[in-house]
C-alpha cells in the first residue's frame, strides 16, 4: 500500500473574543486576524505537502460570535484544495445545530461535516473509512465509540472527534472517550480535538491517538509551540509529527525579587526576562520576599514595559519578609498563629494548598500588626 498523508488540525476558534485574557480591544482584534492567518497557513501547508486528507477536529470557530464574513472566509479557503478530502467534526464551541453555518452554508463537495450521531464515510480510492460524530450543543456526555460495534480491519480506519481522552469520569460533559476502546476497536489513527496541547513531536504505530492542539495559543494556560499534526499511514503503521505554525507563544516566567529595595530594581529584573520576547504574550509572576516598606505597583511596571512584548501581564505573588523562625518562638497570640500555620504548611503535600496557606499566614500577620 502506498502511504496516505493527512493533516490533522482543530481548536482554531475563529472569531474568538479573548475576553478572559485581558487583551485590549485592538490587541484582541489583532489576535483574531492572526487566527485567520493561521487557518490560511494550514491550507498552505496542505498544498505544500500535497496531502490527501484534511481532518478538522472541532472548534473551528466560535458559534456564538462568528460573522458571516468569517464563515465565508472558511468556505473560500477550503475551496482552494478541491482535490483534498476534508472532514470536520464539530465540537462544543461550534456544535452542529439548525442555525449553524455548518447547516446553512453551501460547502464544497469535497467537505464532509459530521452530525450528532456516529457516521462512517467510505473512501474507496484509499481503501479507507473515516468515522466521526459531532456535538449538537455545548455538551456531550455519551461517547461516540459506544455507537461503533465493529469495523472492517481490512481497511484503514480513522476516527475524527472532539472530546476528552481518559478523563476517568462518566460525568464529563465534553465527550469522554477511552484510548483503550480506540485500540480495541482497531482504529489506525484517532484524530482528536478539545485539548489545546499538541501530542509528542514524533509518534509511531502503537500510539494511534493524536491531539493536534490549537494552531495559535488562546491563553497563558497554553504554553509552548502550537500548530498541526502531519501524518502518514502505510503498511508499516501510522507515523505522525507536529508542525509548529504559531506566530506567538504564551509564556509565563517567575521573577524572584528578594533583596530588591525599590521599583527600579524590580523593573530591571523584568526587563532581563523580556529580552527576545517581542512577539509573545508574557505573564510575569513576581515571587520571593519583599521588604516591608516596598510597595509593588504591577500596573506601573506593566505600563512602563508594555512595548517590550506583544502583551504583558504582571502579577504579584511576593510575600512580606517576616522573620518566621523568630515569630514562631514568641509566647503570644502572634506566635501561636505562626506556629499553627507553619505546622499545617509543613504537613501539606499539595503545592497549591501550601501557597494558599502561606497567603493566609502573611495576611494574618498583616492583620495582627
Amino acid at each position: 500500500m502506498e502511504s496516505i498523508s493527512f493533516i490533522h488540525c482543530g481548536d482554531i476558534h475563529l472569531d474568538a473574543k479573548f475576553t478572559s485574557t485581558g487583551l485590549t480591544e485592538m490587541k484582541a482584534k489583532q489576535r483574531r486576524q492572526e487566527i485567520q492567518d493561521a487557518f490560511i497557513a494550514i491550507i498552505n501547508k496542505v498544498i505544500e505537502l500535497d496531502v490527501q486528507i484534511l481532518l478538522i477536529a472541532g472548534d473551528l470557530f466560535e458559534h456564538e460570535y462568528i460573522s458571516k464574513n468569517t464563515a465565508e472566509f472558511i468556505q473560500r479557503q477550503l475551496e482552494r484544495i478541491p482535490k483534498v478530502r476534508i472532514f470536520i467534526s464539530p465540537g462544543n464551541h461550534d456544535p452542529y445545530t439548525v442555525n449553524s453555518y455548518y447547516s446553512i452554508l453551501d460547502w464544497p463537495t469535497n467537505v464532509h461535516i459530521f452530525k450528532s450521531t456516529m457516521e462512517k464515510v467510505e473512501l474507496t480510492e484509499y481503501n479507507m473509512a473515516v468515522y466521526g460524530g459531532a456535538f449538537s450543543n455545548k455538551y456531550r456526555y455519551e461517547s461516540i465509540l459506544d455507537e461503533i460495534k465493529d469495523i472492517d480491519k481490512s481497511k484503514i480506519n480513522i476516527l475524527l472527534t472532539h472530546g476528552t481522552l481518559d478523563i476517568g469520569s462518566s460525568e464529563c460533559p465534553y465527550h469522554p472517550i477511552s484510548s483503550s476502546q480506540i485500540k480495541e476497536l482497531g482504529f489506525d489513527y484517532a484524530a482528536l480535538g478539545h485539548i489545546h496541547k499538541m501530542s509528542g513531536e514524533d509518534v509511531v504505530n502503537d500510539s494511534r491517538v493524536g491531539y493536534c492542539g490549537s494552531p495559535e495559543p488562546m491563553g497563558f494556560d497554553e504554553p509552548g509551540k502550537h500548530g498541526v499534526i502531519y501524518g502518514k499511514i502505510s503498511d508499516n503503521g501510522v507515523r505522525f509529527q507536529t508542525i509548529a505554525l504559531s506566530k506567538r507563544q504564551c509564556i509565563t516566567q517567575e521573577v524572584d525579587i528578594s533583596g530588591a529595595i525599590n521599583m527600579n530594581e524590580i523593573e530591571e529584573h523584568v526587563k532581563k526576562l523580556l529580552e527576545n520576547m517581542n512577539d509573545d504574550l508574557v505573564r510575569i509572576v513576581l515571587t520571593g520576599k519583599k521588604a516591608k516598606e516596598l510597595d509593588i505597583d504591577v500596573q506601573l511596571i506593566t505600563s512602563r514595559l508594555a512595548d517590550w512584548c506583544f502583551y504583558l501581564k504582571v502579577v504579584d505573588h511576593t510575600c512580606p519578609d517576616y522573620p518566621l523562625d523568630d515569630l514562631r518562638k514568641q509566647q503570644n497570640l502572634k506566635g501561636v498563629f505562626v506556629r499553627k500555620l507553619l505546622n499545617e504548611i509543613d504537613m501539606e503535600q499539595d503545592e497549591q494548598r501550601r501557597n494558599l496557606l502561606y497567603k493566609a499566614l502573611y495576611l494574618g500577620l498583616d492583620a495582627l500588626n
